[in-house]
């Protein structure tokens, strides 16, 4: 008796052992599904503001693109409108046959043949004379200032254009310098420059009118 007796002690005693293992396994899976469940709200909640963020950025990247897109169409009209202008006002210097009887010596040969080339239209024959001699009259340089507007050189068109205006009303040819220089601008896209330039000439002749008017 006492035998079976300590044996139904000792299951009873395995039955509750059995049992609490049963109960922590069963309470540590709780907490482990707490967890699980909590760090799946956390990744949920960054989705979530991450989502909230990239759309943020995308709308502000699509305004920025419209806007964008606005600015450069803006521009583009801008430019056709200067290049527009450009072709509408501009022809080439004619050729002043009495420049060389106001001048004090007679023209080389050199620039005799480069003054040739320009009456003919050959912009840039008469240019590579010009570049090639030391040194060009001052009054002559209007015309090589045309040939490198002829030859798409407009940024070198507009300093030499510019050393010319900046030398003054006294000189030969200011007030036409002054003209292609602002028409260089306008081919260079820069209506501003183009315009303050102008201003002064305003009602002095038509052309420069007509030009303050469009530009206006």
């Amino acid at each position: 008796m006492q035998l079976k007796h300590c044996f139904v002690k000792v299951m009873e005693e395995k039955d509750k052992i059995d049992k609490a293992i049963e109960q922590a396994i069963r309470q540590v899976g709780q907490e482990r599904d707490a967890e699980d469940i909590a760090t799946l709200q956390r990744f949920m909640a960054k989705r979530q503001q991450k989502s909230k963020v990239r759309k943020l950025v995308m709308s502000i990247t699509s305004i920025a693109a419209i806007i964008a897109i606005v600015f450069s169409f803006n521009i583009y009209q801008d430019n056709r409108r200067m290049d527009k202008l450009f072709k509408t006002y501009y022809t080439p210097l004619e050729y002043d046959s009495q420049l060389m009887s106001r001048g004090d010596n007679t023209i080389s040969p050199e620039l005799a043949f480069a003054m040739e080339s320009y009456q003919n239209n050959d912009y840039a024959t008469a240019l590579q004379k010009f570049d090639s001699m030391h040194q060009v009259d001052e009054n002559y340089l209007i015309y090589k200032a045309i040939c490198l507007l002829e030859t798409k050189q407009t940024e070198k068109s507009i300093t030499l254009l510019e050393e010319l205006v900046n030398n003054g009303e006294g000189t030969e040819y200011y007030q036409q310098a002054c003209w292609y220089l602002a028409l260089a601008y306008l081919n260079n896209h820069e209506d501003d420059k183009a315009l303050e330039l102008l201003n002064p000439f305003y009602e002095k002749n038509e052309n420069i009118e007509s030009l303050i008017n469009s530009l206006n």
